[in-house]
């Protein structure tokens, strides 16, 4: 379990499901202005969580985000911060937290047009390591490599 001032990541309760999946449709009707909001229901949540472990950041007793990773294949499969909890460092402790449950080669995917989310990743140290259906994978850096950025996306015959 991770702590950071007053907030706290730790395994999700079956109890919190619903304020997750309150927080997984708000965000994804605010991320697709294009498709009707009727579209989006707290059932995608169910969908998109199922075989996933699913941690959640708390601020003052109250669900502020949830995370749903994957540890067999080493991904952050979601990150979603409630709208009020955003700014102020939810999603950075639930990154960071998701990173060392993944460890090293921990990966993600992360819409091409989110560009607020990429600028996210990039400034908590991920790595844009390729775009494939409009998705661009980011990697968690080498600890090591963090140390050195200019090293980072150079071949090493380059060096």
């Amino acid at each position: 379990m991770a702590e950071g001032g007053r907030l706290r990541v730790r395994p999700m309760c079956p109890a919190e499901a619903r304020a997750c999946a309150d927080i997984f449709v708000a965000a994804r009707r605010r991320a697709r202005p294009d498709v009707p909001a009727d579209r989006f229901s707290t059932e995608d949540f169910d969908l998109a969580t199922a075989g996933l472990e699913i941690l959640i950041v708390e601020h003052q007793g109250l669900v502020a985000g949830f995370a749903g990773l994957d540890r067999h294949h080493r991904e952050l499969e979601l990150l979603f911060v409630s709208p009020e909890a955003q700014g102020r460092g939810a999603g950075a402790l639930l990154l960071a937290e998701s990173g060392r449950i993944l460890g090293l080669g921990a990966h993600l995917r992360c819409d091409a047009r989110n560009t607020s989310g990429r600028a996210f990743y990039r400034a908590q140290g991920w790595v844009e390591t390729g775009e494939s259906w409009g998705r661009i994978q980011f990697t968690r850096p080498d600890p090591i490599m963090a140390l050195f950025p200019s090293l980072l996306g150079v071949p090493l015959f380059a060096l």
